[in-house]
């Protein structure tokens, strides 16, 4: 896995994510004066029913009367609508547009990660990173979250004109916003490690999802139903336990604010109503102070549900910075060289690598030790005076590595065909892995065309390559768009084209909707041969100079393995190509054919030179023709030459 920056404290956190927030400054603005501009009703309010009682309807004469009152009131009240309206319309959209914003950057950032984190991680905790945390993490500027900000300005006036009205009890009013202050530090932490478990969860509960859903097949022929069904619903209730002890935490923070508030409106009761009883103070101006102060202590207690939303997109947050922090480890030099003209030459210098891989201690996720659940979080401390950073925790990992290649030099010129055989774990893969720049050795180098593959532009390289697996990818678009989908400006003649060398385009045609036919997820309802022609003709449509086929031929039966032999013939044409295979028929004709066993290249030549050596690749001739029926043993014979 790349390497991760370290832990951020809540305000670099902030920071971090305030780069997301520049680009929408301007919008911010125009919200946060917007609402200066709406807040100008409740200021204005409390003042003209203090008016009201005090002179219009004592029948002081005055400029005031009860038509004007009520006329400019009507006008705020209007005022305040529309400018709520154009306001919380302008934050929508903000809104929406940055969770955009962030989703494309995120995704184009996992893009770049090499394959080492998609080893280790399952597809439905990634999912969950673009979808829910982006959704969750632009929480942090909407609209709760500006309200919160013109509260602040709120609270400022309101209590301007509570001092204005009478600053004793003005300062009486003040004694709860210590309680407020020791309230919110200590309930804060605890509200976000809930949530911090929950999302946690969440991404476990994701990951098992998709997977076995993807893996639905597999889980009905072993009748894992209700194993399966047991384990998704200890995740769910898990899930449904964090997320209840989250709004547990807030929805008590939030009463103890209505207490506190709601104490303080009693007090103020209390010594004003005596203050009024004594003369000193009107009645108007008694309930304009009570109205100021409900304008204060509102946005307090208000601040406490805003809080719940604050402290659940910081978590979503923590989650989107920890795919960020990771760094691609294939990256482009400056300054890379072009690829023009490729010839297809590859070169292996003394190739070692080592599989570095992460996976979750299991041990310390949870008291018991189930990987299914997730450990719920808690604060360090029991009582805060000072509110606590905040660390981003990812879940302890434990690192282990495996030795997967040795010293591997081999040297491939343009248009031959490389095989490469061994038993199983020894290598293959991973070999071919570092032509497409998947991966990079840890020693020595890989030459295309004389030169290191990383002082390539990875683009241009990768533009050269064609892979066709044993289990290939088809996508759940049309048949043309899959076979055009290394080349998308490719024509409906040239995909057709593609696909009748491939053997492929009169099973295409003998359906309703021929080339526009909807392929299911992954090519289900294709055979396996189907699968395999349609990206043979994928990758003869992106024309590479370089071929790679990865047990291409070995999950077929003998019908579909002869029309995809055949249009892999055509493909490999004056093309580089790099075949691995356990059925040795399929080699007999290589170039050069590398016999591979942990990690190393011990045999190295042509069909006729190994099979004189009789060492592994010998062994495993014998062995193949042993096992064979009759009409393949023939086949094997003839295509061998023996």
């Amino acid at each position: 896995m790349g390497s991760r920056t370290g832990t951020s404290d809540r305000r670099k956190l902030i920071h971090r994510y305030m780069q997301f927030v520049r680009p929408y400054r301007f919008m911010i603005l125009l919200i946060l004066s917007l609402g200066i501009m709406q807040f100008v009703v409740p200021l204005v309010v409390p003042m003209m029913t203090k008016i009201m009682i005090d002179e219009v309807l004592r029948g002081i004469a005055g400029y005031w009367t009860l038509e004007k009152v009520v006329l400019l009131l009507a006008v705020l009240n209007i005022f305040a609508i529309i400018v709520n309206f154009i306001r919380n319309w302008i934050t929508v959209k903000m809104g929406q547009q940055m969770m955009v914003d962030i989703r494309r950057q995120l995704y184009q950032h996992m893009q770049s990660l090499s394959q080492r984190f998609y080893d280790t991680r399952q597809v439905g905790s990634i999912v969950s990173r673009i979808l829910n945390d982006v959704n969750g993490a632009q929480n942090i500027v909407g609209s709760n979250v500006l309200n919160m900000i013109i509260d602040m300005f709120l609270i400022v006036f309101a209590a301007g004109f509570l001092f204005h009205l009478n600053a004793k009890l003005a300062v009486l009013s003040l004694w709860l916003l210590p309680l407020y202050y020791l309230t919110f530090t200590n309930m804060n932490v605890r509200i976000r490690y809930a949530w911090r478990s929950s999302h946690r969860q969440m991404e476990r509960m994701s990951g098992l999802l998709v997977e076995r859903i993807a893996a639905m097949r597999v889980v009905q022929s072993f009748n894992r139903e209700q194993t399966e069904l047991q384990r998704f619903n200890k995740q769910a209730d898990h899930h449904y336990q964090y997320t209840m002890s989250a709004q547990t935490l807030s929805n008590t923070l939030g009463r103890l604010s209505q207490t506190f508030s709601s104490i303080g409106g009693l007090i103020i009761w209390f010594v004003g109503g005596s203050i009024v009883l004594s003369g000193k103070m009107t009645i108007g101006e008694l309930i304009a102070f009570q109205a100021y102060l409900s304008q204060m202590y509102g946005p307090i207690q208000r601040f406490s549900d805003v809080n719940v939303t604050i402290q659940n997109s910081m978590t979503n947050i923590e989650r989107i910075f920890e795919v960020f922090d990771v760094n691609p480890e294939i990256v482009n030099k400056e300054n890379p060289l072009p690829l023009a003209q490729c010839k297809g030459d590859i070169q292996f210098k003394k190739v070692s690598f080592t599989y570095v891989t992460e996976r979750p201690i299991t041990s310390t996720t949870n008291p018991n030790g189930d990987p299914d659940v997730v450990e719920k979080f808690k604060p360090a401390k029991p009582f805060y005076i000072i509110p606590p950073k905040s660390y981003s925790d990812p879940l302890p990992t434990i690192e282990e590595k495996r030795t997967a290649l040795y010293d591997i030099s081999f040297h491939a010129r343009p248009g031959e065909v490389i095989a490469l055989v061994g038993p199983s774990g020894a290598g293959k893969s991973t070999l071919i892995n570092f032509i497409p720049r998947f991966y990079d050795p840890d020693s020595g180098e890989v030459l295309l065309d004389g030169v290191n593959l990383k002082e390539y532009d990875i683009n241009d390289v990768r533009k050269n390559i064609a892979l066709v697996l044993q289990d290939n990818i088809l996508f759940s678009g049309t048949v043309y768009e899959n076979i055009r989908y290394g080349r998308e400006e490719a024509t409906m003649d040239q995909v057709v084209a593609a696909a009748k060398a491939a053997n492929a385009h009169d099973f295409v045609m003998s359906w309703d909707d021929k080339y526009e036919t909807v392929l299911g997820e992954r090519g289900v309802r294709l055979s396996g041969g189907q699968k395999q022609r349609l990206a043979i003709a994928r990758a003869l449509l992106k024309d590479p100079r370089i071929l790679i086929l990865d047990e291409a031929t070995s999950a077929l039966d003998a019908e579909s393995e002869s029309l995809v032999t055949e249009a892999l013939e055509v493909l490999m044409k004056n093309r580089t190509t790099f075949i691995i295979a356990h059925r040795l028929a399929t080699v007999v004709r290589a170039d050069q054919i590398l016999v591979m066993d942990d990690g190393r290249i011990v045999e190295h030549g042509t069909h006729e030179t190994l099979l004189r050596t009789k060492g592994l690749y010998y062994d495993l001739y014998e062995k193949q023709l042993k096992a064979m029926r009759p009409e393949e043993l023939v086949k094997f014979l003839s295509a061998s030459g023996a």
